[in-house]
């Protein structure tokens, strides 16, 4: 099997039988296992009419060779955005992360705080492949996810739409706490390293920070991800 084909683990396996069923070409179980988190995977798998297989080669974890599916796009963006303009929208875009795990805990967290969609700057962010799935625990399968060639011009248009941006910048003034997240928002994460890009930032409504602390400023890029995510959700359901 391809890496681009492969999904493996229960939290990713299970999401994708109970989400997107269609996409599973074929499940291998491992051998060595006979334990109700195997045998619970069987029944799901028996419901939705997929093909397993007992491989001898896993140890573990169970895989899936799953169908290959064009990746959303700006256009599909677009279209996402006007069916929901009436709704008060949360997005969360990835503008440089380079690590496919943080790429996966950062999808993860979207996924349970009930982020609408996730954009990624398609040609600065690491690839959304199989370590990534299988980090985001199934979170990748839930939440809406757009690859986007130009970040620039999709901020753009999200501010045409009335999206308010923020943008997560250590050396902001503002802290995140002091804003409203109430209202339709995107919030942008930049690498691990440098944090947002410059021609980024520069199109930003506000730049906002999440701690005070002069001496040791950053969070892992998940870690302060699921921060603000859990804010937003927080005042939205006060």
């Amino acid at each position: 099997m391809k890496n681009k084909e492969k999904r493996v683990g229960f939290h990713s396996i299970e999401s994708i039988i109970k989400n997107n069923p269609h996409k599973i070409k074929k499940l291998f179980l491992p051998y060595s296992r006979d334990d109700k988190r195997l045998n619970n995977l069987i029944t799901l798998s028996e419901r939705n009419g997929i093909n397993f297989e007992i491989s001898k080669k896993l140890k573990k974890d169970p895989e899936a060779l799953i169908i290959n599916e064009e990746m959303l796009n700006f256009k599909d963006l677009k279209k996402f955005l006007i069916e929901f303009k009436k709704k008060e929208l949360s997005i969360l875009i990835l503008d440089n992360i380079i690590d496919p795990r943080n790429l996966g805990a950062c999808i993860r967290s979207a996924a349970v705080l009930e982020v609408d969609a996730v954009i990624i700057n398609k040609h600065h962010c690491a690839p959304l492949n199989d370590i990534a799935h299988s980090v985001s625990a199934g979170g990748a399968e839930i939440v809406k996810t757009f690859h986007i060639s130009n970040l620039v011009n999709c901020i753009k248009f999200l501010k045409e739409l009335n999206i308010k941006i923020f943008g997560l910048s250590e050396h902001s003034e503002q802290n995140y706490t002091e804003n409203n997240y109430t209202e339709s928002c995107a919030i942008i994460m930049g690498s691990e390293e440098f944090g947002i890009r410059k021609k980024t930032l520069e199109i930003c409504d506000s730049l906002i920070k999440l701690n005070n602390n002069k001496n040791f400023k950053s969070f892992n890029v998940s870690v302060a991800t699921g921060i603000i995510l859990a804010e937003v959700s927080r005042q939205r359901k006060c």
